[in-house]
């Protein structure tokens, strides 16, 4: 797993409005930092669990 190419691309299916893409990643990336795994280098812990709250909420709706 890379976290930053996933973080990047959950970012850019969320600006094209792809929240199936999106739920999959956030979901990947969640499950990835529950196992331990490093959050991506470039970004503070609270500014990725704080988006990954925001798509998680925001496509709640949509069946992974």
């Amino acid at each position: 797993m890379d976290p930053t190419t996933c973080y990047l691309d959950m970012y850019a299916a969320m600006k094209r409005k792809d929240f199936e893409a999106a739920r999959e990643l956030a979901l990947a990336l969640k499950a990835w930092l529950d196992r331990g795994g490093f959050f991506p280098p470039n970004y503070t812990e609270t500014e990725v669990k704080g988006y990954l709250a925001s798509v998680l909420r925001r496509t709640s709706h949509v069946e992974p």
